[in-house]
């Protein structure tokens, strides 16, 4: 089965390096006109070298500087979609940040920060999305998650408790936007080989080690794994798939 995006206008938020540099990758590679949102420093350099990639095999795609967790930025960012767009068929939110932390070490500003970028930054494209997708027939949200939802978590508790947040906003996007024809689905990794992974266990045979005990099919996960399911969600092919979970993590969850 061969899974086309041909003609479909899909943001990424949050698309400058790993499993959303891959899913803008493989969106263009699909046939969609892509574009996506960076914030920091390490993702303006990331996109340079992202555009240059897509630029050299003909791509079409458009990137903004947006800091997902900024109202009037996003309000910006969408009024420039829409004079450039006129519509957009696909939205994959995958803003989000997470470092170690133990609970009674997390202040409540940290606190708000992670939950602003996981969760509240999330709402912010969902709501502004479904409102130009109503009026050109409908599209496909995917939220990237987190499987740690399922265990509460190896590395704090403001992450998952964001990332479960999910959840409801995605059964919330079905419940009221179903009726225009806008899906909503989470892709849930888990010990992904991003780079934020080997910056937190920088030795190669560590990591093969830490894929081989920890995941029961006796790997990590590479970015592929879940822009794969992704780009499947965002396609005609999941039009009767909506308010679902998806967990792309190896059988981890519930096999430990």
């Amino acid at each position: 089965m061969n899974i086309s995006l041909a003609g479909k206008k899909i943001l990424i938020i949050g698309g400058a390096r790993g499993i959303g540099a891959q899913i803008v990758r493989d969106c263009a590679a699909s046939g969609a006109v892509v574009a996506w949102t960076y914030f920091s420093s390490s993702g303006e350099k990331a996109t340079e070298e992202l555009s240059k990639e897509l630029a050299s095999s003909g791509r079409e795609f458009l990137s903004f500087k947006v800091d997902s967790t900024d109202e009037q930025g996003t309000l910006e960012l969408f009024n420039e979609l829409r004079q450039k767009w006129g519509r957009i068929d696909g939205l994959v939110y995958n803003a989000g940040f997470t470092s170690p932390r133990d609970f009674c070490d997390i202040s409540y500003q940290e606190w708000k920060r992670v939950v602003d970028i996981n969760l509240n930054g999330a709402f912010l494209a969902v709501r502004e999305t479904v409102q130009m997708m109503k009026g050109s027939g409908g599209g496909a949200i995917v939220l990237i998650g987190s499987a740690a939802i399922t265990s509460g978590g190896g590395g704090r508790a403001d992450y998952v408790a964001a990332k479960a947040g999910l959840e409801g906003l995605n059964r919330a996007v079905t419940k009221y936007f179903a009726k225009d024809k806008i899906r909503c689905n989470i892709v849930h990794p888990s010990l992904i080989e991003t780079d934020l992974l080997c910056q937190r266990h920088p030795d190669p045979g560590k990591r093969k080690t830490l894929g081989e005990k920890e995941v029961p099919l006796g790997r990590l996960g590479q970015v592929e794994d879940i822009s794969n399911a992704a780009i499947f969600l965002l396609s005609d092919q999941a039009g009767y798939i909506t308010a679902q979970s998806i967990l792309v993590d190896g059988g981890r969850s519930y096999c430990k």
